[in-house]
């Protein structure tokens, strides 16, 4: 699909909120973006043609047409066969077993590559982003819902069915009853605004309690208002936000005590907006729980590539390295 002598790759990070697109160079740059919202409850083909769009704009930015790129790749929030570049279960979409890169290489006449986002990003930060150094790592990606993503022996790590690193998914409370069971439900964004808006009542001077007063229907709290608060001390938020650190950093500990990896590696939007606070609180509750204690020795880091990760990293797995 087009001679491969551009060097220049479509990276596509695609959210339940929002499609990113970057134009990077053989030097892992991003030479043209382009962000739009997702609107997935505008369905499958909607998406795909915002998708399109976006790739187009970007390009247009980079000074190149969509036909001068070498490749596509993108990261969508699923678990993907990668053989077929199908998204299993996109929950955040609403899409299960999309073939998404048949359908995008039908619109993009371009070689789609289609991995997990937080694979992607994992692979961005391990090749030139916050874990370079190291050749074992956990990436874990706090945003809308939660993601993971595994770099072994200098290698991503997908297991035997392509799923791995789906931390969002660990069961935490088993007898939590119907969405209040696992990891994600409990330490996402979607999930902090659920909780904010229980104990809302408890805290009529909470300036939370205000944003979601004036929020239209349906709409989530951005990671930028919850940060804003939280940094503000907010009593609501802290309360909220305190809780999922501590129980993010217990499932990160649990991990880390079977995979027995050299760092972990946080980011998202969620973990950029709560800033230091919140990332200590995770990695204080992650010593306090890994066993054994020499791995306190494990290196917590902060996503260095911040949301371009997932680009770059789509890119890089679009090129082949």
């Amino acid at each position: 699909m087009g001679k491969k002598d551009s060097g220049l790759v479509a990276g596509i990070d695609l959210g339940g909120t929002s499609i990113a697109v970057g134009i990077v160079d053989t030097e892992g740059r991003i030479r043209g973006a382009h962000k739009r919202k997702t609107k997935a409850a505008t369905g499958l083909e909607a998406v795909l043609g915002r998708i399109e769009e976006a790739v187009a704009r970007a390009c247009e930015e980079a000074h190149i047409g969509a036909g001068q790129l070498d490749a596509v790749g993108i990261g969508a929030p699923s678990a993907i066969n990668i053989d077929e570049g199908v998204v299993i279960n996109a929950g955040n979409l609403g899409w299960k077993n999309v073939p998404l890169r048949e359908l995008l290489e039908k619109r993009l006449s371009r070689r789609v590559v289609v991995d997990n986002d937080v694979n992607a990003a994992a692979w961005g930060e391990a090749q030139v982003g916050a874990a370079r150094s190291w050749k074992d790592l956990l990436a874990v990606w706090v945003g809308t819902g939660i993601g993971g993503g595994l770099v072994l022996n200098g290698e991503l790590w997908r297991g035997s069915f392509h799923t791995a690193g789906e931390i969002g998914q660990m069961s935490l409370m088993p007898r939590g009853g119907a969405g209040r069971r696992t990891l994600e439900e409990h330490c996402s964004r979607v999930s902090m605004v659920r909780a904010m808006e229980t104990l809302a009542g408890f805290y009529p001077d909470s300036s939370i309690v205000a944003a979601l007063a004036r929020r239209e229907p349906g709409e989530l709290l951005g990671s930028r208002q919850i940060g804003l608060a939280y940094a503000e001390g907010d009593e609501l938020c802290r309360r909220v936000v305190d809780d999922a650190a501590e129980l993010l950093g217990m499932a990160i500990a649990n991990a880390v005590t079977l995979l027995s990896v050299k760092a972990v590696v946080l980011g998202g939007g969620v973990t950029d907006a709560l800033g230091d606070r919140y990332f200590g609180r995770v990695r204080d509750a992650f010593e306090a729980s890994v066993f054994p204690s020499t791995l306190r020795k494990c290196r917590f880091v902060a996503s260095e590539l911040g949301d371009d990760a997932g680009i770059i990293g789509a890119a890089l797995l679009a090129r082949g390295g």
